[in-house]
């Protein structure tokens, strides 16, 4: 920046003290280093006074750049010099020795407080000085992150031609090229003949030029993950230098060693370990780190200490760069900077992941087929060429070259026969239009590519929270104390009512008791305290969707089409911690208060509905004063008044069973009365507890202090309007543990986060189409094998217990030999808890490494890389961060699993639809090979020409094959296994198939040609000889050579084998809405836009046959057709329509060997995993 921090060496009595060489009255003193600075030299930065280089300062003689002169007394002292003087001082800061110490390896979240400092050497009570500060900014470098140099625009078009296929129809492109020149040339074309001459090439540049402009569009579009990531970088913060704090100061120039102060809603500046707390906690929001949505409070000094190597959430000592505070204030000392803190350890995994990134399996198999064609299209095309050459100096030709010219246009013809010109742009159309469909199913595709490779997906790595499950908190059980009889005979005992319900949705029932009538009938029961507690006892609020003024209006009975917004809006939504959601949902399900009594719940709105009970319950007793959750009792209460204020206070308290339960000295049962709490009822409470949290659930107490119970003064208090601390018990937090203590226990509360009710039966559908789900999460092990089981990732408990299945701590697993944590990944469905970020990195690789096409879901900063890493990286669109979404392939709308299943199905349902217009096309050409083949060895007039070719390649085969990326899904495309991911797009299978009939096309097309000569009297040696009609044979039935082979005579048996070609191309595309299914099972009416993709062509086709019929007589001839008669057509039905039974029986050996084939994986998966 060119400005220098001012802190030189000490002077007389150890002062530090620089001055101008002009110094005046009106001199600026810098109150730390002693500095007095003219007011026309003054610089600030925030409220940090800088100096810039060169400016008219200068040190004492005496100044020494010494070690000790950094921790100098300040003290302000004048002192005189010349500005010569001034680099001098200033080199000071280069010359202060550097900070030994490595940001990366230090053990900042396990290393005691003092020894940080100590090694940091800094002042928790003055910070850094300023020149120490500038000279650790050399030696560490900014706090930021840097980007590696991205790839140019050069780059990016040239990546687009790196394709085999693309660079073979260049390669084809250029020889058409030199062939139309040199026939040009020698027919001495000009003007309408030269552009005619040129056509093939310049259509085959054009749709490269396309296909390159979208991939590099896609490419453009994709670069947004680091960008992102720097966002997550605040710009400012406030930092202590010199003893003084500094707002405002630029974060990239935080240091290690430098104090910061952090408050609620700051984004964290660097990673930093916690001195002190200036409130009772402080909290941090470290999801887009942890991918957690739980907050973190944060320790300070040394009560925080983790194990070495502890993953990022256990290390509670440290606040990291990038996430926020969500409550509290407390003062850190920085312990690592820029590309060291923990999200630029992300980012150097996102750009090794980059670096690492693998074609997706379509794009490799495109290249084997590239390569198989090209080695194909060069062996036909020379075979083709050299069977020629002994006609080369045939009397029709003026000489030999001319020969050897023409013959290596019709081996180009061939080429162009063989090679789908259209295949990149009909690919790209049918990815994009898998992207709409997606769309419509919550899933919004960023890279066009990953639509297809969802399909050969075989394991599902995803998140816990807010994936498999709804990321919304629900009570679920609650258990309070109940009497049978009365008097000693009476017996006690816990009971648990299990909860209906969903969500944060309302509607649903304690089973047990009744709604309403049970608190109304008792109100002084513990049924109606536990509502109480609920509601009062917190301050989350439910709200429901308001009524749209649409649906008020007059129209509203009108039909009208929904939006995808409104379909997915929910009807309930929280304001507030989801554990206190889960309570006002429970308090609505008890009810007992007047509010919408008489109206049923569908006539209620979810407006009127959400929070009617809660309000009603605050509404009538108002608070007098909160006593705040702390970590060290862990609990939460509130004053309220009764009866509308009227009444004298009651305590109401939440908190950790295990902690308030010995604060409780008695027990409220059910119906009303309250006894003290025995040892026995006691332990049998404890024992409840404890099997709730096994399942897991977490379980918060819930209990009451009655009015007379509490300390006289808090009776009747009521809260000043300026504060509700002027009580002098409410003022210190020390207090509220002797506040809450003597509670009556009135019942507890067991809640989770459910799993997604859609979840199960999706992850089954997994398991039958033969795809491995992964689970990875940071919560504990019994937490996530219980949901695990309730989704189907494991069987029940009584069918294999807890030891029996695979799941794992992160730590666990990788500590493990690698060739036994390969042979765990090889089968089954896992899951791994307590995950570190880089664990879901190594285990893409390690899956990748076994020929596994991994999905990953993801939606923190820290899930980024293994975003990248993955062969297709799905984010979430509700909770996700923008790194996670620019580092992923899709995004989830909805962040559901059953979304992502469903995007599977669809991805299957691409590549099908692919592998059919492929094959389609591919078949299409064969029979085109096989004609010019079969034509040109045995001597015929060739049946098409290249214009005819490349017409049908174009323009007849284009609209057929788009039309086949919307086939519908086959009926068992999700009972099939993954495609292995060595399959190439035309199996051996698949590619006998298509070469029998293109083999059977290439005999149609010929022998229509052929049969239309034989029909006028010439023998098959005569059209062998054709070139020698006149000299060795003549023709009869009066006709002329030239009306054979030259003019309508030619061009009539021509269009006769192009719409045969034609005809049967058609007949394919309708065979071909399903790849091994019968026509009788799924017909072509299932895809309606097939029909117009084949009506479109046709219609085309006639347009040109009979363009001479609807006036425009040129536009046939330049095609070489000419109209057909009703016998024609005749004739071409007769040869074209027996291909779809040849097709037909040849997908009922398909389906056999396919059969076959998946019976023989499922075997040898099977053995896999008894093994």
């Amino acid at each position: 920046l060119g400005l220098q921090a001012l802190l030189l060496a000490p002077q007389d009595g150890g002062a530090l003290a620089i001055t101008a060489a002009s110094s005046s009255a009106s001199s600026y003193l810098y109150p730390r280093a002693g500095i007095s600075l003219p007011p026309s030299r003054r610089r600030r930065f925030g409220s940090a006074l800088y100096v810039p280089r060169g400016g008219s300062m200068s040190p004492s003689p005496a100044a020494v750049a010494s070690p000790s002169a950094l921790s100098a007394t300040p003290g302000p002292q004048e002192s005189s010099g010349d500005s010569s003087e001034a680099d001098a001082a200033i080199s000071i800061v280069a010359t202060i020795p550097p900070l030994e110490y490595n940001q990366t390896a230090a053990p900042v979240a396990s290393a005691p407080l003092t020894d940080i400092v100590s090694t940091l050497q800094s002042n928790a009570d003055a910070g850094l000085s300023s020149t120490v500060a500038k000279a650790r900014l050399r030696q560490f470098g900014p706090n930021a992150l840097v980007a590696p140099p991205g790839k140019t625009l050069l780059d990016l078009i040239a990546e687009q031609f790196e394709d085999r296929l693309v660079q073979i129809l260049l390669a084809v492109a250029a020889l058409s090229g030199v062939f139309s020149y040199f026939e040009m040339k020698s027919a001495g074309e000009a003007g309408e003949g030269l552009l005619r001459s040129f056509v093939e090439p310049l259509v085959i540049l054009a749709i490269l030029v396309l296909n390159a402009a979208v991939g590099v569009w896609q490419s453009k579009s994709a670069e947004g993950s680091l960008e992102a990531l720097k966002k997550l970088q605040p710009s400012l913060a406030t930092v202590l230098r010199d003893g003084q704090w500094i707002d405002g100061i630029d974060a990239s120039e935080l240091v290690p060693g430098d104090v910061i102060s952090v408050r609620v809603g700051d984004k964290i500046s660097a990673d930093a370990r916690v001195l002190s707390l200036q409130t009772s906690t402080l909290s941090v929001d470290e999801g887009s780190l942890t991918g957690e949505s739980v907050t973190v409070q944060k320790l300070p000094g040394n009560e925080g200490l983790a194990a070495v190597g502890a993953p990022v959430q256990d290390m509670r000592s440290v606040v990291f760069s990038g996430t926020m505070v969500t409550s509290g204030s407390g003062t850190a000392v920085v312990v690592r900077t820029g590309m060291a803190t923990e999200i630029g350890k992300i980012q150097k995994g996102v750009t090794e992941a980059k670096s690492e990134e693998q074609k997706t399996p379509l794009g490799q198999k495109l290249d084997e087929f590239g390569d198989t064609l090209t080695v194909i299209i060069g062996v036909i095309c020379l075979a083709v060429w050299c069977v020629s050459i002994p006609k080369f100096d045939d009397p029709s030709f003026s000489s030999v070259w001319e020969g050897a010219v023409y013959y290596a246009k019709v081996s180009v013809a061939l080429g162009v026969a063989a090679i789908p010109e259209g295949l990149p742009a009909v690919i790209t159309l049918c990815l994009s239009l898998g992207t709409r469909r997606m769309a419509q199913r919550n899933v919004i595709v960023r890279k066009l590519p990953s639509v297809e490779t969802l399909g050969c997906t075989s394991v599902i790595c995803t998140d816990k929270t807010g994936t498999l499950t709804t990321n919304e908190m629900t009570a679920v059980s609650l258990v309070v104390m109940e009497r049978d009889g009365s008097g000693p005979e009476a017996t006690e005992s816990v009971v648990e009512h299990p909860i209906s319900g969903f969500s944060y949705s309302p509607i649903g029932a304690v089973d047990g008791v009744e709604k309403n009538v049970e608190i109304k009938s008792n109100s002084e029961g513990c049924i109606a305290d536990v509502a109480r507690v609920s509601a009062l006892c917190n301050d989350a609020k439910i709200v429901g969707r308001a009524p749209k003024a649409a649906e008020d209006s007059v129209e509203a009975g009108k039909k009208k089409k929904k939006s995808k917004d409104a379909d997915t809006e929910k009807d309930y939504e929280r304001v507030g911690e989801p554990t206190e959601a889960a309570l006002c949902i429970l308090a609505e399900k008890l009810g007992g208060t007047d509010a919408n009594s008489g109206k049923s719940v569908e006539s209620t709105l979810p407006s009127e509905l959400a929070a009617a009970n809660v309000d009603t319950w605050r509404t009538s007793n108002p608070r007098s004063a909160t006593l705040e959750f702390s970590r060290d009792r862990k609990s939460m209460s509130v004053l309220c008044r009764g009866d509308g204020g009227s009444e004298g206070n009651r305590l109401f308290v939440k908190g950790a069973p295990n902690l308030l339960l010995e604060r409780c000295t008695h027990v409220k049962f059910r119906d009303g009365t309250v006894s003290r709490l025995s040892g026995a009822l006691r332990r049998e409470i404890e024992e409840k507890t404890t099997e709730l949290a096994v399942r897991p659930l977490r379980c918060l107490a819930l209990a009451v202090k009655e009015e007379q119970d509490l300390d006289v003064s808090l009776q009747d208090y009521v809260p000043d309007e300026e504060s509700d601390r002027a009580h002098p018990l409410l003022s210190d937090p020390s207090n509220f543990r002797d506040i809450e203590t003597g509670l009556t226990l009135v019942g507890i509360v067991g809640i989770k986060d459910p799993a997604r009710p859609e979840v199960a039966d999706s992850i089954k559908m997994c398991s039958e189409a033969g795809i491995r789900v992964m689970m990875i999460t940071g919560d504990a092990r019994d937490t996530a094998v219980a949901i695990a089981r309730d989704v189907n990732i494991f069987p029940p408990l009584e069918e294999a217990s807890n030891d029996e299945v695979k799941a794992y701590e992160g730590r666990e697993f990788f500590e493990k030999p690698e060739a036994e944590q390969l042979e765990l990944l090889k089968t089954g469905n896992m899951v791994f808890c307590r995950a570190e970020p880089a664990d879901k990195q190594k285990l893409v690789k390690m899956l990748q490494s076994q020929d596994e096409i991994p999905a990953m879901t993801g939606d923190g900063v820290n899930d980024a890389p293994a975003l990248q890493q993955a062969a297709i990286g799905i984010a979430m669109g509700i909770t996700g961060t923008e790194v996670s979404k620019e580092a992923a392939d899709m995004v989830l709308a909805d962040d559901n699993f059953s979304t992502i299943v469903s995007a599977v199905e669809e991805g299957r349902c691409i590549y099908a639809n692919m592998q059919a217009f492929i094959c389609f096309l591919i078949s299409c050409n064969i029979g085109e090979i096989c004609a010019i083949l079969f034509a040109t060895i045995a001597g015929f007039p060739e049946p098409l020409t290249a214009m005819h070719l490349l017409w049908v390649n174009l323009v007849t085969d284009g609209p057929p094959a788009t039309a086949l990326g919307f086939n519908p899904p086959d009926p068992d495309i999700m009972k099939q296994l993954p495609r292995p991911s060595d399959e190439p797009i035309m199996t051996r299978w698949l590619l006998t198939r298509y070469c029998l009939t293109g083999l059977y096309v290439g005999i149609a097309t010929v022998g229509v040609f052929v049969g239309h000569y034989m029909s006028l009297g010439v023998s098959l040696s005569d059209l062998a000889s054709w070139s020698k009609c006149g000299d060795l044979w003549q023709p009869g039935n009066d006709l002329m050579c030239s009306d054979l082979f030259q003019g309508s005579g030619r061009m009539l048996p021509q269009t006769l084998s192009l719409t045969t070609l034609v005809m049967m191309e058609m007949f394919k595309a309708l065979s071909a809405v399903s790849v091994d299914n019968s026509l009788i099972r799924v017909g072509p009416q299932k895809n309606g836009w097939l029909l117009l993709g084949v009506a479109l062509p046709l219609l085309l086709h006639f347009a040109v046959v009979y363009s001479e019929k609807l006036g425009l007589p040129g536009l046939g001839e330049s095609f070489g057709l000419v109209p057909l008669s009703l016998e024609n057509w005749i004739t071409v039905l007769k040869w074209s329509t027996p291909i779809l039974l040849v097709d037909e029986a040849l997908k009922a050996v398909g389906r056999y060997v396919n059969k076959e084939r998946d019976e023989e994986r499922a075997a040898a998966l099977a053995a896999e995993g008894k093994s």
